[in-house]
């Protein structure tokens, strides 16, 4: 009888094997147990007596006074109305931008390409300002120019639910423009030529037969922006606080940082277990919608041939449009405040304000407190993406390249965060920092409990992002590597991540910028030693310091915008990015 030796491959590779297996568990079980975690505390928060206690007493206590406090239900209402009013904004521009850009031979594609991807990343607290300092009841620009020229008063409040919807949805145009442009190019014009031909032109073929194909996307971007504006913070903080007009987002913020008393954390859980519900409705319609796409298919292969539609004389109409737009939700706030933050106080143009001009609002920025912002953002801003991907990295293989029975419960729990109001994330996280966590582990008010939040709410984007990169890699390509003795962790390392560079780059600094920018979760759980650039702008603007505010919200953007325009040229070119002329 001949004996084989076993080859030296398989004897070395067989501990490598159990040790890459155990350090894959542990990278995709860690954070799927802190989104779990995060999510119980919330519901526990919700009919918990004590927060001093765990289990403890549970009841409906919280949820009773929830209902029978009329400001909280008056918050729920003023959420409905600016949610509706986001969305119709946001579709308005967004969709007709998107129909122009796609379906229409307009010049200049390319410009509207850049400025629609710039305007995703201006920071929502900075249009907020400009437009409350253009259209304040009391103090704007607009109003006071209306009652001294015609005495009218307050011919425009955008400190109202409509007027937040407006900033909102203005902000929000530019995520719509990018969900809807490959749906509108994609879109077979037969049927709209076919219409032509029956005496349907311009408005009524665009809305007989353009929208209804474009059923599933719209409905998709709708409910999308929906989902974003239930738990918008900064909009309605900047705008609506003052005013005493609360939407859910700033009633729960009231609720964790009280101007008097103590915390009533029991309210904020019942209220935010609300939320959660209502936002997983609407991410579960959201799905629903896009398992249907299947029955608006109208591209066939090689007969399709886009054919775009000639403005002629009218092209004039479609640049005023987007002119207007870019003006009114990027160029005019940015005007304004510069005006702002050089005024001892906001005023409208005159020659009297012109004589007021000072750049003391500059320099009596808090220099100590502004640089500890600009450290602890820009650590974040490192390391929060790159912690990010690598957990989404092995989420992703899991799900798509992997057969394990538990890889769609992986893939649902990485999508739970998007189905969530980051919000409720960051209140989870501080009753997990103040009550939870041992006290050998201290989290609360360090950079390190704003840092776990960040990764929590960013693993369903970088799970979304790498499970479609990871498909369009061949399986073969892997299956060579093992076959020759490599290990997972080699076979991702020296295949798999070379073939991902490009998504990977995009995706790192996209994070990094929305890392940089964020206020919402930074703002329920700032202390003094864990203060970002974007809470100093809140804080400031909180204290009554509007021009300071203004001055400080420009510093921000200045170091803001260097990073934004590093991935335009880095990360898009890299991307693989292609503009229509």
């Amino acid at each position: 009888m001949t004996l084989v030796a076993p080859h030296p491959i398989s004897m070395v590779s067989r501990p490598k094997q159990v040790l890459s297996r155990g350090a894959l568990a542990l990278i995709v079980g860690i954070p799927s147990f802190v989104v779990v975690l995060m999510l119980a505390v919330t519901v526990w928060l919700g009919f918990a007596d004590k927060m001093n206690e765990f289990p403890g007493v549970l009841s409906l206590n919280n949820y009773r006074r929830l209902f029978a406090d009329p400001q909280i239900l008056g918050a729920l209402i003023n959420t409905v109305g600016f949610t509706i009013t986001t969305v119709i904004t946001a579709l308005a521009f967004g969709i007709i931008s998107a129909w122009l850009v796609e379906r229409t031979d307009m010049p200049g594609k390319k410009i509207v390409y850049s400025l629609m991807t710039i305007g995703l990343l201006l920071p929502t607290f900075f249009l907020a300002m400009g437009w409350l300092f253009f259209m304040h009841p009391r103090i704007g620009m607009m109003n006071t120019w209306m009652r001294e020229l015609f005495g009218i008063e307050n011919a425009f409040n955008i400190a109202s639910v409509t007027g937040m919807g407006w900033v909102e949805g203005l902000g929000l145009s530019s995520l719509v423009f990018v969900m809807m442009s490959p749906v509108l190019r994609a879109l077979n014009p037969a049927l709209e030529e076919a219409a032509s031909v029956h005496g349907l032109r311009g408005a009524a073929r665009f809305f007989r037969i353009t929208l209804p194909l474009t059923w599933p996307g719209l409905a998709g971007a709708a409910i999308y922006i929906g989902v974003i504006a239930i738990a918008t913070f900064e909009v309605p903080a900047i705008i609506g606080m003052g005013s005493k007009i609360f939407t859910f987002s700033t009633i729960v913020y009231l609720n964790v940082s009280p101007d008097q008393g103590v915390p009533n954390y029991g309210v904020v859980g019942a209220l935010s277990l609300l939320m959660i519900v209502l936002s997983s409705g609407l991410s579960w319609w959201y799905f629903s919608i896009i398992k249907l796409s299947h029955k608006y298919e109208v591209v066939a292969g090689k007969q399709y041939r886009p054919k775009l539609v000639e403005l002629g004389h009218w092209v004039w109409l479609a640049w005023f449009f987007l002119g207007s737009f870019f003006f009114f939700s990027k160029l005019l706030p940015f005007l304004i405040m510069i005006w702002a933050s050089v005024l001892p106080y906001f005023q409208p143009l005159s020659i009297h304000a012109f004589s007021q001009m000072t750049w003391d609002n500059f320099r009596k920025l808090p220099a100590a407190l502004m640089w500890r912002g600009a450290e602890n953002s820009l650590l974040l801003m490192v390391f929060v993406p790159t912690v990010s991907l690598l957990i989404g990295l092995f989420f992703s293989w899991v799900v798509v390249r992997s057969r394990a029975r538990f890889r769609f419960l992986l893939d649902w729990v990485a999508f739970l965060p998007h189905a969530v109001p980051n919000i409720i994330f960051a209140v989870s996280g501080m009753i997990i920092g103040l009550f939870l966590a041992p006290k050998w582990l201290p989290l609360y008010g360090t950079i390190y409990i704003i840092a776990i939040v960040y990764i929590v709410i960013r693993i369903s984007l970088t799970t979304r992002v790498l499970n479609s990169a990871i498909v369009q890699v061949h399986r073969e390509l892997e299956e060579v590597s093992r076959v020759s003795g490599l290990t997972r962790m080699t076979t991702a390392r020296k295949v798999l991540i070379p073939l991902l560079a490009p998504a990977l780059i995009n995706l790192w600094m996209w994070n990094a910028l929305l890392t940089f920018r964020e206020l919402t979760v930074a703002a329920f759980l700032v202390t003094h030693s864990n203060v970002t650039l974007p809470v100093v702008v809140w804080g400031i603007w909180q204290s009554g310091g509007l021009s300071q505010a203004a001055a400080m919200s420009l510093v921000f953007v200045m170091m803001f915008l260097p990073i934004v325009v590093i991935y335009w040229f880095v990360a898009a070119r890299s991307a693989g990015v292609r503009h229509t002329a």
